[in-house]
C-alpha cells in the first residue's frame, strides 16, 4: 500500500453560520487517483480549496507529503488545481498560457525545458495545433483542454481537479478521462478528482470517497462500496441505475415488504442491528430478476438503448430501475413480476439512513 500523499483531518468550515465542511477526514495515497464524489453543494470544492490553501478552515489540519501545511501559504504547497471554469489569461496565447506556471518565480524552469514540457503536454491533450492561437478564438472544449494542460505541465506533489470535465460534451469527457489516466500512468502522479458524475468517477479513479453535507461518508474501491454501502445515501449516489429502496418491516425473523409474495429470511443479511419494525430495504438492481411470477409491479417507463433496454418498475412499496439481462419486451403500463436473489439486499434505518445489516448483496 502506498504511503499517504494527502491527509485531511477534521476539516470544518462555515459560511455565515452555514456549514460547508463538517469534519472532513480523507486520505489520498501516493500515485493514486481518488475521486471525491458527491452532489452539488456537498463540500467538494471547499475540500479542494482548503487542500490548496485557498480557503482558511475553522478547524482541522492538512498534511501534504508528510508535512503539516495547515497554516502554509498556497504558493508553498506544491499543488496544481484545475477549476470547472477555464481561468485562462486572455493576454497570452495558448502556448504561453500553458507555460505560465513554469515561468513563475517559485517553479521557474529553463526555456528549453519549458518548450519540451509544453510540447509534450499539448501532444497528450491533443492541442498541439492550437499552441499559437489566441484563447479568444477557442471553443469551450479547447479552452478546457488548455486549462488542464496548464495544470498538468508542472509536476507537483498533488493535482486537484474540480469538476474539470463537466462542461464538455460526452465524447470530449470520455477522451479526456482516458488522457488523464495516461498522464497519471506515465508520471505516477497523485490526483484528487472532484465530481458529481458517478460514471466519470469510476472511469478514472482508483478509489472513490463519497461526500455529502460536508462529511465523507465512505472511501474505498467501487467493489468495496458495492459490497457494503455505509449509508442509504451511498446507495442512492452510485450505480447505474442506483440502488432501489423499499419500505419493509422486520418481523418473525424475516424481512417483509407489503404487497410482495417473497419474504426474505433475516439470516440472509448476516448480523442485523435492527429490532422488529420498519426498515428500508436497499437492493442493487443487478440483484433483482424479472420473472413470470413473484412480486407484482407495473412498468412505468421503458428506455430502449438499441443494444439493450432498461425499465422503471413501480410497486406499492418502492420503485426500481434496471437494465434487462435478456431480450424480453415490455411496454409502458404492462403488469410484471420480479424476485430478489437469495442473500441480496441491505437494511437501513428508515429515518437516518444508517446501515443496519452487517453484510448483504448476492455473491
Amino acid at each position: 500500500m502506498n504511503a499517504p500523499m494527502l491527509e485531511l483531518n477534521g476539516l470544518r468550515k462555515a459560511y455565515r453560520g452555514k456549514p460547508a465542511l463538517s469534519g472532513v477526514d480523507l486520505t489520498v495515497r501516493s500515485n493514486e487517483i481518488l475521486a471525491l464524489l458527491g452532489p452539488t453543494g456537498a463540500g467538494k470544492s471547499s475540500t479542494l480549496l482548503a487542500t490548496a490553501g485557498l480557503m482558511e478552515t475553522d478547524r482541522g489540519s492538512v498534511h501534504l507529503g508528510g508535512r503539516d501545511v495547515t497554516g502554509a501559504e498556497a504558493s508553498s504547497r506544491d499543488v496544481s488545481i484545475v477549476f470547472e471554469g477555464f481561468n485562462l489569461l486572455p493576454v497570452l496565447n495558448v502556448r504561453d498560457n500553458i507555460a505560465f506556471p513554469l515561468r513563475s518565480p517559485r517553479y521557474r524552469e529553463a526555456e528549453d525545458e519549458i518548450a519540451k514540457r509544453v510540447g509534450r503536454t499539448a501532444e497528450l491533450l491533443r492541442i498541439s495545433h492550437l499552441l499559437d492561437r489566441d484563447t479568444g478564438t477557442l471553443s469551450g472544449g479547447e479552452k478546457q483542454r488548455v486549462s488542464i494542460a496548464r495544470a498538468l505541465v508542472r509536476r507537483p506533489m498533488l493535482y486537484l481537479l474540480d469538476e474539470p470535465l463537466s462542461a464538455l460534451d460526452l465524447k470530449l469527457r470520455e477522451g479526456l478521462r482516458a488522457e488523464l489516466r495516461a498522464i497519471h500512468r506515465e508520471h505516477q502522479s497523485t490526483m484528487l478528482y472532484a465530481t458529481h458524475d458517478y460514471h466519470g468517477a469510476i472511469a478514472i479513479a482508483d478509489r472513490i470517497a463519497i461526500i455529502n453535507e460536508g462529511r465523507v461518508l465512505q472511501t474505498g474501491t467501487i467493489e468495496e462500496i458495492y459490497a457494503r454501502p455505509a449509508e442509504a445515501f451511498v446507495g442512492r449516489l452510485i450505480g447505474s441505475p442506483s440502488m432501489a429502496f423499499f419500505d419493509a418491516v422486520v418481523k418473525d425473523n424475516a424481512v417483509k415488504v407489503p404487497g410482495w409474495a417473497q419474504s426474505l429470511p433475516l439470516s440472509g443479511f448476516g448480523g442485523v442491528n435492527a429490532k422488529p419494525g420498519p426498515v428500508s430495504l436497499g437492493i442493487w438492481p443487478e440483484d433483482i430478476r424479472m420473472t413470470g411470477d413473484g412480486n407484482p409491479g407495473t412498468i412505468y417507463a421503458v428506455d430502449n438503448r438499441g443494444y439493450e433496454s432498461a425499465v422503471q418498475v413501480n410497486t406499492t412499496s418502492g420503485v426500481f430501475r434496471k437494465v434487462l439481462e435478456d431480450k424480453r419486451s415490455f411496454k409502458q403500463g404492462d403488469a410484471c413480476h420480479f424476485r430478489v436473489m437469495d442473500g441480496a439486499g441491505f437494511l437501513f434505518d428508515r429515518t437516518t439512513g444508517a446501515l443496519l445489516s452487517h453484510q448483504g448483496g448476492a455473491q
